[in-house]
């Protein structure tokens, strides 16, 4: 029976590519071709076949290099001294993008609980039969058979298999699948118990055809600092870079020097001219980048900064869409507080139940980061924030898996990825929002300045109307500053001197401020009409630090907003034990725009 099986072949087409002819009479496995993989359960026996030789139970596989994907066919010589079973068989591996049986690939298995041939897609550990072939094929104490397997550019399939008693193939079946795009491998794979460990044997291999076409573009994998004036680049496939052109940060750059590292991942150094700044987001674009059949890399634009340690206070809670308006979703805002760029990747946003723990865990998506001051919010659907605030895709909010927040009170974390080191904490409730808001759907509560305690209501502040009620992504509407701008001969003061609480995001709210001269003051402050009449009670008997400030949002004793006017604020603190009294009086003007 050997080798004249395999002359035909040899009239095929010269514009294959990896072409794959074995019959193992050279005597051995490791050259011409070389096959590679668990090599000591395999030999080469006296009638030059290659041979299961594994010392115990296995499955056990050789791999070799083969490109052939379309108008190509394959054919192999199997025997089995055995009754196939679902752990007796043997499998012929046509195409495969991994050099062992574990990557994506199309192969015959030979035997099996339905003694058939029948060819299998794999993809990891998924395998589905799609072509059944005639079950019993393979029945009896012994097996022997050849397979031949032929494809066409369209991605049919047609199986065949022959036994030693027939003149001819006979077609198991056809069928077309075009899940897999490209082929590295073929392999040859048998499974063996106790007393099948020598029974199993492979001849005549044989892998024609072209190759597949590459229409995949690159895909740009990573992008990372990895010292003060280097990129690090990572690719999906080699790429060439002959023409491309690097923009930074909306500049083009000439890099010094390009080393590649590796080719599978494609791994280079790009080294600049120029160091890179902490705290900042750095923007690189990459065109006229292709691999090397020529396809265009698509998605060319990744951000990057230097990456610092992530600690206490470097988070927080900034805004919280809890109601959502009609045709977009709620949202949280976080911020970042600190002066370094943070990678957010996997950080938690969660809420928590009546009991105290925490409910399920929402991870902010990887590769994530967050410049010093910048800010970011999560939701459900991010094209529907973008789209209800009209705001750009820049990737300032972020889409992940959500839980509905309450419509009047909750209690949001946000923590590290195992949730076991909070950074902030927020216990949220609709009678925060201004008076004037009577529909507080859509309505966000924006935090007036980072600074302030997270909480307290007075930190909190309805957004503005003329933002359409919120500010995911970027600076609050509310946000106000609150370094004290006061003179060596004032204890209270106020800011701004008029307001207008309209909740158009322009002086809504005024700021009275203080500063004690000692420890231990108490304060008293209300708000007074023009006739003399207590119109809101801002503080009774409160314990001041020594320096701070309380808010007026223009609301009355009466739960209504003052109206236009002047008023005036008296305020007083007392030293308990000192005796020690200071008065003053400052007029406040409240105005309609």
């Amino acid at each position: 029976m050997k080798k004249t099986c395999l002359i035909f072949m040899y009239f095929l087409p010269v514009f294959s590519f990896g072409q794959v002819l074995d019959d193992f009479s050279d005597g051995n496995f490791t050259e011409n071709p070389s096959w590679s993989g668990t090599t000591g359960n395999f030999k080469i026996n006296e009638y030059f076949q290659l041979q299961s030789n594994a010392p115990t139970t296995s499955v056990s596989y050789l791999f070799t290099p083969s490109e052939v994907f379309y108008d190509a066919e394959w054919q192999a010589w199997f025997k089995i001294n055995y009754s196939t079973s679902s752990s007796n068989y043997s499998a012929f591996y046509i195409i495969s993008t991994s050099p062992d049986n574990g990557g994506d690939a199309y192969f015959v298995k030979i035997g099996d609980t339905q003694d058939d041939v029948s060819l299998w897609r794999q993809q990891g550990t998924s395998k589905i039969k799609i072509i059944d072939g005639t079950d019993k094929r393979t029945d009896g104490t012994q097996v022997e058979i050849r397979v031949k397997v032929t494809r066409d550019s369209l991605g049919y399939f047609s199986l065949y298999s022959k036994l030693p008693s027939e003149s001819d193939f006979v077609l198991e079946g056809t069928v077309r699948d075009t899940t897999i795009e490209s082929s590295s491998y073929i392999g040859l794979l048998y499974s063996n118990t106790t007393t099948t460990t020598s029974a199993y044997f492979f001849d005549d291999i044989a892998a024609i055809g072209k190759k597949a076409v590459d229409k995949k573009p690159p895909v740009w994998e990573k992008l990372a600092i990895i010292e003060p004036d280097i990129l690090q680049l990572q690719f999906s496939e080699p790429v060439d870079l002959s023409n491309s052109i690097f923009i930074l940060n909306e500049n083009e750059i000439t890099p010094t020097k390009i080393d590649i590292l590796s080719t599978k991942p494609f791994l280079m150094n790009v080294a600049l001219n120029e160091n890179f700044d902490k705290g900042k987001i750095y923007t690189l674009e990459l065109l006229q980048v292709t691999d090397l059949a020529g396809n265009t890399l698509l998605d060319n634009i990744k951000k990057t900064g230097i990456i610092e340690p992530l600690a206490q206070g470097d988070l927080l809670l900034n805004e919280v869409m809890f109601n959502a308006p009609p045709t977009a979703t709620e949202y949280i805002e976080i911020y970042n507080a600190s002066a370094k760029t943070l990678d957010v990747s996997g950080i938690v946003i969660t809420t928590r139940k009546s009991d105290g723990s925490l409910n399920t865990l929402r991870h902010i998506p990887d590769g994530k980061l967050l410049a010093a001051g910048g800010y970011l919010a999560v939701c459900q659907d991010a094209d529907s924030i973008m789209n209800y605030f009209g705001l750009p895709n820049d990737g300032s909010i972020v889409s992940i898996s959500w839980t509905a927040l309450n419509n009047q009170q909750s209690t949001i974390v946000l923590a590290n990825s195992k949730a076991d080191t909070v950074y902030d904490e927020l216990t949220y409730n609709e009678k925060w929002h201004h008076l004037m808001i009577k529909n507080r759907q859509g309505v966000a509560l924006e935090r007036i300045n980072p600074a302030l305690p997270t909480q307290s209501a007075e930190s909190w502040h309805s957004a503005a109307s003329e933002v359409k009620y919120g500010t995911p992504g970027y600076k609050n509407s509310q946000y106000r500053e609150i370094e004290n701008t006061f003179s060596n001969k004032q204890f209270v003061w106020v800011e701004p001197e008029a307001f207008s609480p309209d909740n158009d995001g322009t002086d809504d709210v005024c700021f009275i401020k203080y500063r004690t001269p000692t420890e231990g003051f108490v304060a008293n402050a209300q708000i007074i009409n023009a006739t003399g009449t207590k119109v809101f009670q801002l503080v009774s008997n409160a314990l001041l630090s020594s320096e701070g400030f309380f808010s007026w949002d223009g609301r009355t004793d009466s739960g209504k907003i003052a109206n236009a006017g002047i008023y005036v604020l008296y305020f007083e603190m007392i030293q308990p034990k000192t005796g020690q009294k200071k008065q003053m009086k400052i007029p406040i003007v409240v105005s309609a725009r």
